[in-house]
């Protein structure tokens, strides 16, 4: 399937559950200090504090965790909170700054089965 088109479902799907959220690449500062998302090939995207946030919350986290965490400390309307964060992650996963990895059903890592 193609990466757009799975990136784009993967957080409607109920199997979203199974779905971790990881972080791919780095953070840096272009000259006049404002940061950066740099991928795993080089390419660096310009962003705001709000987005390297997010991105760093992207370690082994779900989507309905990483949405219900952002919603806690959010003012905004559930609704406009999870379109705006599913089109963040899809963005962040389309320039390979988020991967997804599925985990078997009933386990997540850091738990003992």
């Amino acid at each position: 399937m193609d990466r757009e088109l799975d990136a784009g479902n993967m957080l409607l799907k109920k199997e979203a559950d199974n779905r971790l959220l990881l972080r791919r690449g780095t953070v840096g500062n272009d000259r006049d200090g404002t940061p950066l998302l740099i991928n795993g090939r080089g390419e660096a995207y310009r962003v705001n504090d709000t987005a390297i946030s997010l991105w760093h919350m992207c370690n082994g986290i779900t989507f309905e965790d990483l949405y219900h965490e952002v919603l806690r400390i959010s003012s905004g309307d559930e609704g406009d909170v999870k379109r705006s964060l599913e089109q963040m992650v899809r963005q962040f996963y389309e320039i390979s700054l988020v991967d997804v990895k599925e985990v078997s059903v009933g386990r997540r890592p850091g738990t003992q089965t």
